[in-house]
């Protein structure tokens, strides 16, 4: 019986830390997907990118291992095409008990996301 309920408790603690990476994955998919599409229609412009990052994922993102980059991208001119803006978001994922086995991808968690860079309108 105490076997029975020590298995029963492993599997609770493995689904419920599964579940702990996959939101934090999909968080930081949100918010670096969002975060492109706004520098990407200021003109590629990423001023203000990483501090809106780490306001809006909060305690993880000012973690020391966790970083934010953007690459400002070129919007498409005559004869020539446009250079994408990326915003990517790296760091060490929140379920920690997941590191026992010792894989990469689960350990961290690195999402980048990219748009075509608009120009901006003149006002």
């Amino acid at each position: 019986m105490t076997f029975g309920v020590a298995i029963f408790l492993g599997f609770l603690l493995l689904a419920t830390q599964v579940m702990v990476h996959l939101y934090a994955t999909s968080m930081v998919t949100a918010v670096a997907f969002d975060e492109a599409r706004r520098a990407s229609t200021q003109g590629g412009h990423c001023a203000g990118v990483e501090v809106r990052v780490v306001d809006r994922l909060g305690e993880w993102a000012s973690r020391p291992g966790v970083s934010v980059t953007c690459t400002a991208g070129v919007p498409p001119g005559p004869g020539t095409p446009g250079v994408p803006t990326t915003v990517r978001v790296v760091g060490p994922s929140p379920a920690r008990a997941l590191s026992i086995f010792g894989s990469q991808p689960i350990a961290r968690i690195d999402r980048s996301a990219s748009f075509l860079t608009e120009r901006e309108v003149a006002p």
